[in-house]
């Protein structure tokens, strides 16, 4: 992957006009930073992506970065930037979801067949194949750990314990 946060590179036309497939998201938009990112073949001997991305996020102030998860068994990318959360089949070339959470992303994490979205006020749950399956509020400060097929979220204080496939609440306000 070739990624670049806060400009586009110089030759990006270049990318443009060699990928298979191109994606540009807000990309007239005055106010944000530009991010790019560019899918290579792995196989490949050359750098030319054959998959580009672009977008305009807000930062934030640059408290939020963006960040990337790819699943190689489904070729999901997940990409969080901001506030916008994008999912691509890289195999199949084509975007799968595009979804938004408030304030900004903070980063992805896999728990098995899941794939955990963090967020300033989100707490969220993909499959590894690109379909989101539940997300709920928080409010910093916030945690969460994993156990089994559950997930415990600790939110200013108080914990509740979800079931990772549906986001059924099983325990709150325990120690």
């Amino acid at each position: 992957m070739l990624i670049e946060d806060g400009s586009l590179p110089r030759i990006y036309d270049s990318y443009v006009k060699s990928a298979a497939f191109v994606d540009q998201v807000n990309p007239n938009t005055l106010e944000g930073r530009d991010l790019f990112l560019g899918v290579c073949d792995g196989g490949s001997s050359h750098r030319w992506p054959e998959i580009v991305i672009t977008q305009r996020y807000e930062d934030a102030c640059g408290t939020f970065h963006p960040g990337f998860f790819i699943v190689p068994e489904t070729s999901i990318l997940f990409i969080g930037a901001g506030e916008r959360l994008l999912g691509y089949n890289v195999e199949r070339r084509e975007r799968v979801f595009e979804d938004r959470t408030d304030y900004g992303f903070w980063g992805w994490t896999r728990q098995e067949d899941y794939i955990l979205m963090s967020a300033e006020l989100e707490f969220g749950v993909w499959r590894t194949t690109g379909e989101k399956l539940w997300s709920t509020f928080v409010e910093p400060p916030w945690s969460f750990n994993v156990s089994g097929e559950n997930v415990e979220l600790e939110i200013m204080g108080q914990r509740k314990k979800f079931r990772l496939e549906t986001g059924a609440v099983i325990l709150t306000n325990f120690s």
